[in-house]
């Protein structure tokens, strides 16, 4: 009997099928075409690496110009407070450019000051021209500035209405709702938001952040946006410095109050140039404040408006008094 036994070869029904499989897949040829990537990719090793392997294509003029015209996706990570390098010109004595505002400021200042200096001048020459002692023993110096600081003034007097008026320096006869403690917190709460949401927009992306922001500062930023109908809330320090005349900031103050009314947008004066500056984290005083967009801040915004309405009423209630 032969080793080689037909028994050995015998096989089940299941495995027979299956090979078959195999050989069918493997004798077929693949119709669907195959990148070459894919074909140097699962080369075998036998084959060997032929000259179009070693052709370079080159791109097209069609190619190249669209390459060209594609735009970028630039991510600017710059700060906001980096001083960069500006283009053109560098002058040795730079001018300063001043606006008017600052103009007529400055002017009413030094008028303010050359008129301070002259009251003194006046009062010294009083006092040296008659150095007498009076009734009561009080050299006449002291008895003018006891009486000065003393003596109620006439009550008719208009410095008798400033006095018992609910206006003073720090709260000035242009505003025109009081200062509430809720009102002091909403408005600092509401300004954070919205500059940590400018920031966080200029370290994504500047060139879009320049183009939407969120709030503005400074008189002539506020006039610009009231014109094209651009602000939603405008916030005014209480403090303003006293400036009269044409063009002055009194002026300017009564110029966006009517602009505001025109345009139905609301207006308020809930804090000092000092704690304004505070909340946006500047170091300069600020005076105004314009807020374009105070989207994920819906809630606190509205709440402000509610508690500039009570603190209107209550400014009528004691101005009425």
């Amino acid at each position: 009997m032969s080793r080689n036994s037909d028994k050995i070869n015998l096989i089940n029904q299941c495995t027979y099928q299956k090979i078959s499989k195999k050989d069918d897949t493997s004798t077929e040829t693949r119709s669907t075409p195959r990148s070459s990537k894919y074909k140097n990719k699962h080369r075998k090793p036998e084959q060997q690496a032929s000259l179009l392997d070693f052709v370079v294509k080159r791109p097209t003029q069609r190619q190249i110009k669209a390459r060209k015209t594609r735009k970028p996706h630039l991510i600017i990570t710059r700060s906001i407070y980096t001083v960069t390098k500006s283009k053109g010109k560098t002058r040795l004595d730079p001018k300063i450019k001043v606006t008017k505002l600052k103009k007529s400021v400055r002017s009413y200042r030094t008028f303010k000051r050359a008129d301070r200096e002259v009251a003194e001048k006046e009062t010294d020459e009083l006092v040296a021209g008659c150095p007498e002692i009076h009734e009561d023993g009080i050299p006449v110096e002291q008895h003018v500035q006891k009486l000065s600081l003393n003596e109620p003034a006439p009550k008719n007097s208009p410095q008798a209405k400033e006095t018992n008026s609910i206006h003073s320096r720090r709260f000035r006869s242009y505003c025109d709702n009081c200062t509430r403690p809720r009102l002091k917190e909403l408005t600092v709460q509401l300004l954070k938001d919205l500059d940590r949401f400018q920031k966080r927009a200029f370290a994504k992306n500047e060139i879009k952040a320049r183009a939407h922001p969120r709030l503005v500062l400074g008189f002539r930023e506020a006039l610009a946006r009231l014109r094209i109908n651009k602000v939603k809330l405008l916030l005014l320090a209480t403090d303003c410095e006293i400036c009269p005349g044409e063009g002055g900031l009194d002026e300017t103050i009564e110029g966006l109050k009517f602009q505001c009314q025109q345009q139905k947008v609301t207006y308020c004066f809930p804090l000092v140039r000092r704690e304004l500056a505070y909340a946006l984290q500047k170091r300069g005083q600020i005076s105004c404040v314009a807020i374009l967009d105070f989207d994920g801040a819906n809630a606190i915004y509205a709440d402000l408006l509610k508690e500039v309405e009570d603190a209107r009423a209550e400014y009528k209630r004691r101005v009425a008094l």
